[in-house]
């Protein structure tokens, strides 16, 4: 009878933990830009994916560093490179380069990255997909962001039909 009153509240400690554990933070939203253009100043370029020409977690971030908060990918360090201390021009360029080397490339469009207090800490160039490359109408590429802890950022790459519950049934072979 002990053992089992003792267990419940270690099952439910443990529980809270795992949850705890899986919160991702606070998620930061991102707004499109009408024009492409991030505001003047230095940046660190992150270059996240681009590892073969059909790579469609592909996207370019301009991390402000005159600000408090660092963005890092959740990856293995071989999906993204980080280059430091760019000028506004020179990160946009290198950006935009990077991005159109996908063959399904179309277009590319740009979002500010908001931190708390709506702040501006970062720019996201991102490449817009042909639909009859993808499968799929509309923007397939999907971004998070999180404040994880003081100054530091998260951010969480993937696309639309990446996980096969998430493909059209036309595109499913017989997958459920």
């Amino acid at each position: 009878m002990g053992t089992k009153r003792m267990s419940l509240p270690v099952v439910l400690v443990i529980i809270l933990l795992f949850l705890s554990g899986c919160a991702p933070g606070i998620l930061l939203r991102t707004r499109m830009l009408k024009t492409i253009g991030p505001d003047p100043g230095s940046y660190d370029l992150i270059l996240y994916g681009g590892q073969n020409p059909h790579d469609f977690r592909t996207v370019a971030i301009l991390d402000r560093t005159d600000d408090q908060y660092a963005i890092i990918p959740f990856g293995a360090a071989f999906n993204y490179r980080i280059i430091k201390g760019l000028p506004a021009a020179e990160a946009l360029e290198m950006g935009s380069r990077f991005i159109s080397d996908i063959t399904a490339f179309r277009a590319e469009e740009m979002r500010e990255i908001y931190g708390p207090k709506n702040i501006v800490i970062g720019y996201e160039l991102r490449p817009v997909y042909m639909p009859l490359t993808t499968g799929w109408l509309g923007d397939i590429l999907i971004t998070s962001y999180h404040l994880i802890e003081k100054g530091h950022v998260t951010v969480y790459v993937s696309f639309r039909g990446e996980n096969s519950f998430d493909m059209p049934e036309s595109s499913r072979n017989g997958l459920r």
